[in-house]
Order: C-alpha cells, then sequence, then structure tokens
C-alpha cells in the first residue's frame, strides 16, 4: 500500500478503513521510544527507519535501510502486507502538490512482483495535526485504488503510474 501521509492518524485510519489488520507500517525509529506506544509498534512487527541529525535529520543510520528492506521482504514473503509513505515525511500542505515519492519500495515491489495499491487519504490533517499531541474530531477521507501490477515495471515506471 502507497498512501500520502498527512498525519499520524493515518495507520490507523487506513487500517480501519479496509487495510488488512495484519499490514505492517514503516515507522521512524523515535516513535519505538514512545512510552506504551513503541512497545505496542515493536511487538507488532512493524518496521523500523532509524535516523540521525545528518541531512537536516533525515540521514540514516548505516544499515538501517537495509536491515528495515531486509524484514519489510520477510513480511511480503510471509503475506503480510506494507504500509509505505513515499514521501518519506507527513506532507505539511495537503492542499498543494503531493512530495516526490522515493524509489525504495517501487524497487522492492519490483523484484518481488508485488502489485502496489494506491491509497489517497484527506481530512487526517484535521484529525490529529502536526505537533498536537491530542486528536481532534474530524472527517476523514481513504480511497483505495486499483491495484497496479510490477511485473515487467521499473522503479521508476511504477513509482510514475
Amino acid at each position: 500500500y502507497v498512501i500520502n501521509h498527512l498525519s499520524n492518524a493515518d495507520p490507523w485510519i487506513c487500517s480501519s478503513a479496509g487495510m488488512p489488520s495484519e499490514a505492517v507500517w514503516i515507522c521512524k525509529g523515535a516513535l519505538f521510544k514512545v512510552p506504551f506506544g513503541g512497545w505496542a509498534i515493536a511487538n507488532s512487527g512493524h518496521l523500523k527507519v532509524e535516523f540521525t541529525k545528518e541531512k537536516n535529520g533525515w540521514g540514516t543510520k548505516k544499515g538501517a535501510v537495509k536491515r528495515m528492506m531486509e524484514k519489510a521482504r520477510e513480511c511480503i514473503r510471509s503475506g503480510r502486507s506494507v504500509g509505505v509513505y513515499p514521501e518519506g515525511v507527513r506532507n505539511l500542505n495537503p492542499d498543494g502538490p503531493i512530495g516526490e515519492f522515493k524509489l525504495g519500495f517501487f524497487s522492492l515491489a519490483v523484484e518481488m512482483g508485488i502489485d502496489v495499491v494506491p491509497v489517497a487519504l484527506t481530512g487526517t490533517e484535521k484529525m490529529w495535526p502536526v505537533n498536537e499531541k491530542l486528536f481532534d474530531k474530524s472527517h476523514a477521507y481513504v480511497s483505495f485504488g486499483e491495484p497496479i501490477a510490477s511485473i515487467g515495471e521499473t522503479a521508476e515506471s511504477l513509482r510514475d503510474k
């Protein structure tokens, strides 16, 4: 599942809207340190991206991406879906253009011959605004697109579909 990212509420909204309950998510490593929530994330098998202070906080620890991608392969082989935010970060301008998609998981989809399901979210940025600790009431909308086959594609052509 390839999803635009507007809010920390996005995984819960997607899961309740029809994504498989056994899906795992790509999460920033700091979330694994949150009391109780981090424990739940780790014990649910979600995948960690470990960032460093390099590249304005978007550098990654040596070997962290490789470890995460191998865990993603294991999840896919075992039949679990993976939820990915290909922009890499929350889009702080939900009315503006979507950010550039990173190639990593499109490469993985091509390598493993799996379909990519596009998912569009709107309204979640009002449900749990950036830098807020509490949820607010809001209407959120989720639209699941038709699966896109990766067979015969390159990571770039799959991303651009």
